[in-house]
Parts: C-alpha cells; structure tokens; sequence
C-alpha cells in the first residue's frame, strides 16, 4: 500500500513544471505498425510554454511497457542520431508523463 501512495504521489510531481518548462499542449496521432512488425503505437507534438514545439516524438511499445523516443535522423553511416536531448531527468520525466496521460485517453476512447 505505501508503494502505490509513492508510485502516485511520483506520477503527480511528473505532471509538474520543471525549472519553469511545462507542456503547455499535446497531440496524439496514434497508429499500429504492429501488423508489418513495428513497435510505434503513435507520434505526438508537444508544446513547452507555448513558445516551443517538438515534433515526430514516437510512443514505442516493448517487452518492458510503453516509453517515448525522441525525434532522431539516420546520419551518413547509417546511424540513428537524435535531433533533441533532454539532459534534464526531470524534465523528461516531465514530458513523458504529459505524453502518455494524453496518450492513455486517447487509446481509451478508441477501444
């Protein structure tokens, strides 16, 4: 019972502003690559203070649950690169559980 409270109580401060950055907007696109093989379940847009916004974040589905990949390129040796890193653990954090709230209704209302 005390680790729910907890578990709780870390998915409120994840909702929470970051050093004055906060998800101010979040589209979900949701699609299934799953029947060619893929693992992206949909692409968000997010908008930090409405004065910034990130495209192509990808929701990927694993063996571990649903996590957020960043939009990135292929380079000339054939590297994935990203195009956006979050160096701060919190405002990740921050940003995930802002995408994956939006993306659990949205996923819930279509079944």
């Amino acid at each position: 019972m005390f680790q729910s409270k907890m578990a709780v109580d870390r998915k409120a401060l994840e909702r929470l502003p970051v050093s004055g950055i906060k998800v101010t907007s979040v589209k979900i696109y949701p699609f299934d690559t799953s029947g060619i093989g893929g693992n992206v379940r949909a692409v968000a847009n997010i908008k930090l203070n409405n004065v910034l916004e990130i495209k192509d974040i990808k929701i990927v589905y694993s063996n571990n649950g649903y996590f957020i990949q960043m939009p990135s390129r292929r380079n000339r040796h054939g590297e994935y690169v990203p195009l956006i890193e979050i160096l701060d653990k919190d405002l990740y954090a921050h940003i995930r559980r802002m995408i994956m709230d939006e993306f659990k209704k949205i996923v819930g209302e279509e079944g």
